[in-house]
């Protein structure tokens, strides 16, 4: 197809953007696990601790900041709750993720902690559900 209308530089970016979006899809195929292998690596570890922690502290310290000054504005908007999840709870959670750990590296080590006072099933993010032996049953969002 010729379409004389459209520039030449339009012409060359929409066919870049298109190269883009088709080489950047995520891919179906399944990933397998080596078991022995999974976790933190040394490498992931220092640059966790070099880089990733201190710039979590800064977002999560700029996040309580942008958080403070939205409040009016997200409170007026309604969604005071929201905006706290993201820009305070989430930030400084993050923290707490073991040193050098993917999400689901640090979700795996987090089940398999021992409380016999508990059993938690993890549903999807952003919940889990608790089962205390009292036979409660508490719903947490993460």
């Amino acid at each position: 197809m010729n379409f004389p209308h459209l520039s030449k530089s339009f012409k060359t970016f929409a066919v870049a953007s298109a190269l883009t979006m088709v080489s950047t899809a995520p891919s179906v195929a399944a990933i397998e696990i080596d078991e022995e292998d999974f976790g933190p690596s040394y490498d992931t570890m220092v640059v966790d601790t070099v880089v990733g922690k201190p710039l979590g502290v800064v977002a999560a310290v700029a996040g309580t900041v942008a958080y403070v000054v939205s409040a009016p504005f997200a409170a007026v908007g309604g969604n005071l709750d929201q905006s706290q999840q993201k820009l305070v709870v989430e930030p400084w959670e993050a923290l707490q993720r073991c040193l050098g750990c993917t999400v689901a590296e640090d979700n795996y080590y987090k089940s398999q902690a021992i409380n016999d006072n508990e059993v938690r099933i993890v549903v999807d993010q952003p919940s889990e559900i608790i089962i205390n032996t009292d036979d409660n049953v508490v719903v947490v969002p993460q």
